[in-house]
């Protein structure tokens, strides 16, 4: 379980205000809790020990993915060791796919302490982590913005569009090394209730743990900075 992570070093950040009136997370959908915005942070950036991070708070779009995408290429050619903390209520799925491929390329380790929370979309960022480090109960499984309520009222193009972001997700899951039953999980919870995941099912979902080629390149270079993205 990761400790908890000190927020008064925060050096740089945005906010985006949204327009939603607030209520309860059970009774927000996906779009309710994409459209609060949300911002980043870089903090405990230790220049000599090469370790540093960043904080992700609230609801994830793209405008705050961009803002995090330009803080974590920022530092990380100063530190070794670098690690996205997550606590967000969910947000929209195309821009936390985004956030989740950076993190990816920069071989950035994902946390979620006790003080946070990762919720919804959010998961797909927690999935990108070369190491996964969350909290027991604090990572919740929620159905995403590719599905609705009522298909029936939904136009055949707009169903088509939800079918090829769902296939997106699916893939993209696949390719951070997640296990299929992650995605089949998602598409069976409902829009307005979140499943909060035990240690033992965050492991067996894939959401703790390391991914194996980071494992295999730290075994062979273990005293080397891991490689940077070209």
């Amino acid at each position: 379980m990761p400790a908890t992570f000190f927020r008064s070093a925060s050096l740089c950040a945005v906010c985006l205000m949204g327009l939603v009136h607030p209520s309860p997370l059970a009774a927000q959908t996906p779009v309710e809790q994409q459209s609060a915005g949300g911002m980043a942070n870089i903090f405990n950036l230790d220049r000599e020990a090469r370790v540093g991070g960043v904080e992700i708070q609230g609801p994830i779009d793209k405008a705050m993915t961009n803002q995090a995408i330009k803080l974590i290429r920022s530092i990380r050619p100063d530190v070794d060791e670098l690690t996205v903390f997550l606590n967000s209520a969910g947000g929209d799925v195309i821009a936390a796919m985004e956030l989740g491929e950076e993190v990816r390329n920069q071989w950035a380790s994902t946390a979620v302490d006790d003080d946070g929370e990762c919720l919804g979309a959010c998961v797909l960022v927690l999935a990108a982590g070369v190491r996964r480090m969350p909290a027991p109960e604090k990572v919740g499984l929620q159905r995403l913005n590719f599905e609705q309520r009522d298909f029936a009222n939904t136009s055949g193009r707009a169903k088509q569009s939800y079918a090829a972001l769902a296939k997106s997700v699916e893939t993209y899951f696949a390719r951070m090394g997640m296990p299929k039953k992650l995605f089949q999980e998602i598409r069976q919870q409902s829009s307005d209730r979140v499943l909060l995941l035990d240690a033992r099912r965050l492991k067996a979902l894939g959401l703790d743990g390391t991914d194996p080629a980071y494992e295999q390149w730290l075994r062979a270079n273990t005293y080397q900075q891991p490689p940077q993205p070209n």
